[in-house]
């Protein structure tokens, strides 16, 4: 064969394999992006999950019926100042007094 025709086969060669490693670089990069993206979308559902939790729970702190209606279930209910004794004063460092009551 003539130099020229072995020098152009060798292009043409070196250019297919270029681009089989190209191919093989590409593949693998789409394969790493699909895996970070399964990874963050099990991320995202888990974190809106998480949201949806919170939400629900901070509407139910925030109705005050609801806490009495909840509380009144469980046997919950304010304490009368009659079921308090003083038991002892002590002395405030701010100059008043402290009082110390316990449940009868």
């Amino acid at each position: 064969m003539k130099t020229g025709v072995r020098r152009i086969l060798q292009v043409i060669a070196g250019g297919v394999l270029l681009l089989l490693v190209l191919e093989a670089g590409v593949y693998n990069w789409r394969l790493v992006l699909s895996m970070r993206y399964r990874n963050l979308a099990e991320l995202n559902h888990q974190l809106s999950w998480r949201r949806d939790e919170l939400q629900v729970e901070r509407a139910a702190l925030l109705t005050p019926e609801r806490l009495q209606r909840v509380g009144r279930e469980l046997g919950l209910a304010p304490v009368s100042l009659e079921h308090f004794t003083v038991l002892r004063l002590y002395p405030d460092a701010s100059g008043g007094e402290q009082y110390v009551c316990m449940e009868q």
